[in-house]
Parts: structure tokens; sequence; C-alpha cells
């Protein structure tokens, strides 16, 4: 049985503020010094995910392990 969790306002405005600064930054560092190729490639994989998360609305329930919405519609065979 998956695990699943409801989204709640807090958690999308924080990945919102989160992809907003990461999208600022670009390939550097909160203090201003240019990031690695291992962080850039990092930052973009961050990047990725949080866009994935900012396609989920509050009061969606989803699987924690795959981070997809569950429709809770659907019965359970």
């Amino acid at each position: 049985m998956a695990r699943k969790q409801k989204i709640t306002q807090n958690q999308v405005d924080e990945w919102k503020l989160t992809l907003e600064m990461f999208l600022e930054q670009g390939d550097f560092r909160q203090d201003g010094r240019p990031l690695s190729p291992e962080g850039i490639a990092q930052r973009k994989q961050e990047i990725a995910m949080l866009r994935g998360l900012n396609t989920l609305r509050v009061g969606q329930v989803v699987d924690l392990d795959t981070v997809q919405p569950i429709d809770e519609h659907l019965k359970e065979s």
C-alpha cells in the first residue's frame, strides 16, 4: 500500500519560493561564487524536481514514494 499525503498550502508556497530562488541564482551559490560542474548538475536536477512538485495542487493526495497524484476515486482491487 502506498504511503499517502495530502498537499498543503505551505508545501506549495515553499516549493514555489525555492524554485524562484534557484532560478534567480542560476549557476551561483547564495554568496555569489560559481557552482562546480557537479553543483550545476545537482541544481538542474533539483529545479526539475521542483518544477514537477509545482504541478501538484493543494488538497491533492500523492504517493510519497513516487510523488505522483493518487486518484482517490479509483477502487483498489
